[in-house]
């Protein structure tokens, strides 16, 4: 990937010279604008490679929108008082989190996924014209680019649905602003629908793996293309079922399914990587289903030594099945992790520890024996840079930020950071081992089949629990399978942007209402589903609001994102807005 990118490093900077002064009214931001470039490039394979990188590279600038879309509305959080006079961002999530969204956040430009979305679409288009010119490309190879990029689209297109529900859905190629006419919001379902049919079009066609560990985690595999299915299959039947549509069971099954595809395909390829170089798993003991062990001989210290190897020791783990890649040698650096997750007044949030403690039934003995708890959402007990007293009420988020886990000389068990480090080109994990497992899980838990459930449950929950007493470590039990799932995706999937499209899924599966649907007829408004959410998990982060969060969100149309005031101006009356979220600063 890195000769590909170096060869046609001239060309992606025109590219990005052009994309910085696009016109700020665009809603879909594209490229080329030259059609000279366009016309004399697509020669041979290298110019396909050349814009697949492209791709991966612009998701690298709408990754934080994709973790605040995915996080940032759900109970996991609290914002951080050290930031509070500094205005601006502070109150704008401050206001997104308390059921508040309004069409002037920029938070809401979805702009650049959409330009992901033409990258994909340019593959897509050229590659049977490639195919003919180029007399090395091979048939193969072309079916292998296809898989890779269609799942990339659909994964971009996957975030657009579960933030603003309908959204313009363009796979026709597009090369200017001027060529975008007119495009429609299409209906979520039907979005969903069609995604997954695309992607079942090209499943199993993809590289099981790449030379190198980077390319292998880091670019869609077979594997990813499988968890992607998953994911998808367990939202439609969501969907359904919130809807009374009757065949909502089979895509829970279709969810199970690609979820054990995904972990074999996994499997493999980790053994082929340990077989072939021995660059992964490297003294590292594995469980049944290859989840990283950790050692709890000492019992009296925080053993989080399989976080570490995930998320920041160095990346692209054997449990990782698709990572965004920050190279320095690609000088892109990952600021999201500085701005959300480390400590003190350097970011913005902290983890709402009253929250988590319910996942434990408030029982602080189990609180503390869970590892993971130490290392995303202890308390830190350094006095500065806030006060003590302060210092000592707020837990922060430490995944992804280098941070030496002590304990204090009592060993009373209460954990303390030193000096957490600055991260500045760390990967960010999009799939991983554990998601997967509990995605499987959670649709066991939708068929009511309880033994499978808490079995894979309980194989996550024991990796972290401390203790070497095998008889115990099974998750804290709820007699609500589905919220027992739910709980452990919280701790286990914590600060992955992930909490609140678990949230979203939930409610939609409960569906119901008193009133009809205002743009989905013959359907129930979903507002039985916010209630459920507001009531057992918002209420727990959220208590001073109680009835407030229910009256804002009010359907499940409160569940999802007013779209950006600019790309309803630059859609010239096309687009309309989220019927929940008419509250337009600038609309005129």
């Amino acid at each position: 990937m890195k000769k590909t990118k170096n060869k046609y490093q001239s060309y992606l900077l025109l590219v990005l010279f052009a994309l910085s002064f696009t016109s700020c009214e665009d809603w879909l931001t594209l490229y080329p604008q030259d059609r000279v470039v366009e016309e004399n490039f697509w020669e041979d394979k290298n110019d396909l490679l050349g814009v697949r990188y492209a791709a991966y590279q612009s998701m690298q600038n709408t990754l934080e929108k994709f973790v605040l879309w995915g996080d940032l509305r759900g109970d996991s959080y609290s914002l951080n008082p050290s930031k509070k006079s500094q205005g601006g961002a502070y109150i704008t999530y401050k206001e997104i989190m308390e059921g508040l969204p309004d069409s002037s956040m920029s938070q809401f430009d979805w702009g650049g996924v959409y330009t992901t979305i033409n990258y994909c679409n340019k593959v897509l288009n050229h590659g049977e014209e490639v195919l003919s010119k180029d007399k090395q490309f091979t048939n193969t190879e072309w079916k292998q680019i296809k898989a890779e990029l269609t799942t990339l689209r659909a994964l971009n297109y996957f975030y657009l649905i579960r933030a603003f529900k309908d959204v313009p859905y363009v796979n026709t190629l597009v090369n200017s602003d001027a060529e975008v006419s007119s495009y429609p919001t299409t209906n979520q379902l039907e979005i969903l629908s069609n995604l997954i049919k695309d992607v079942e079009a090209v499943k199993g066609q993809a590289r099981n793996r790449f030379s190198s560990i980077k390319d292998t985690k880091g670019l869609i595999t077979n594997s990813a293309i499988y968890s992607l299915l998953a994911d998808m299959y367990l939202w439609r039947a969501a969907l359904k079922e919130g809807r009374g549509i009757a065949d909502f069971d089979d895509d829970n099954r279709k969810c199970i399914e690609y979820c054990e595809l995904a972990m074999d395909a996994l499997a493999n390829q980790n053994a082929l990587n340990d077989a072939n170089s021995g660059s992964l798993g490297m003294g590292e003991e594995v469980d049944e289903y290859g989840l990283i062990k950790n050692d709890f001989t000492d019992e009296e210290n925080p053993i989080v030594s399989s976080y570490e190897i995930i998320f920041d020791e160095k990346g692209n783990s054997r449990e990782s099945i698709f990572e965004l890649q920050y190279l320095e040698t690609d000088y892109k650096k990952n600021g999201l992790v500085n701005s959300l997750w480390g400590n003190g007044e350097e970011t913005f949030l902290a983890v709402s520890q009253s929250a988590i403690k319910k996942i434990y039934n408030d029982a602080d003995a189990e609180f503390k024996a869970d590892s993971r708890t130490w290392y995303s959402c202890m308390r830190e007990v350094k006095a500065t840079p806030i006060s003590a007293t302060e210092a000592s009420a707020l837990p922060y988020m430490y995944k992804y930020v280098k941070a030496n886990i002590m304990m204090k000389e009592d060993n009373t068990k209460t954990p303390y950071l030193l000096a957490p480090s600055t991260q500045e080109y760390c990967n960010w994990i999009f799939y991983r081992l554990t998601d997967v497992m509990l995605m499987k899980a959670e649709a066991h838990a939708c068929l009511d089949e309880a033994t499978e459930t808490k079995k894979l449950v309980n194989a996550v929950h024991k990796r972290s629990y401390n203790t070497t007493d095998s008889k115990k470590g099974n998750a804290p039990a709820n007699d609500d399978l589905i919220k027992f799932v739910m709980n452990q995706r919280q701790i286990e999937l914590l600060g992955e942007g992930k909490r609140w499209f678990d949230l979203v899924r939930y409610a939609e599966r409960i569906g119901g209402g008193k009133d009809n649907d205002p743009r989905e007829k013959g359907y129930m408004n979903g507002s039985d589903g916010v209630d459920a959410i507001v009531d057992q998990f918002l209420i727990n982060t959220y208590s001073r609001l109680g009835s407030a969060l229910k009256n804002r969100i009010k359907n499940r149309w409160g569940l999802y994102n007013p779209i950006y005031y600019m790309e309803l101006k630059a859609s010239n009356g096309v687009l309309s807005q989220n019927p929940n979220w008419t509250r337009e600063k600038y609309a005129n």
